[in-house]
């Protein structure tokens, strides 16, 4: 896994870091887990090596997850993860854990904010968590690592 990846990764569940925020805002976001499809805005400091200031959207319904900042982009549909970075145009397919092979990064993250919170109704349209590299042209490099 590529170094910038493990960053973007920690933020796919910032609910983990309850140190970094308010117990009350993650005992709701918890108790939404299982019944809503939770849209929100992020910012926070990544520190396993270098600080890093990371911030953009997050996306969950059950074990899928959408996360898109700092230039890159992070679709998982509960057992495949596709990380993309459209800069470089490259692409890792990898298999996923869903939201629990993040709990990893939680105590690499600082001055978590949360805002921008929204609660939505399940869809079973799920296309928002999944990454069709079959749409992409032959300038991109995808890396199947499943």
């Amino acid at each position: 896994m590529r170094k910038w990846m493990i960053p973007l990764l920690a933020l796919l569940l910032p609910l983990t870091a309850a140190a970094q925020i308010d117990m009350q805002q993650v005992t709701e976001i918890a108790s939404h887990l299982g019944d809503s499809r939770i849209s929100l805005h992020y910012d926070c400091t990544f520190t396993q090596d270098a600080p890093l200031k990371l911030s953009g959207t997050l996306l969950v319904q059950g074990e899928c997850y959408s996360a898109r900042g700092n230039g890159m982009e992070i679709y998982c549909d509960g057992t495949t993860r596709w990380t993309v970075d459209p800069a470089s145009k490259e692409v890792y397919v990898e298999t996923s854990g869903g939201l629990e092979e993040l709990l990893y990064y939680r105590d690499s993250l600082t001055e978590l904010k949360l805002s921008e919170l929204k609660y939505l109704p399940l869809s079973g349209d799920l296309s928002a968590f999944s990454f069709d590299t079959s749409a992409l042209d032959s300038s991109w490099v995808v890396t199947d690592l499943r």
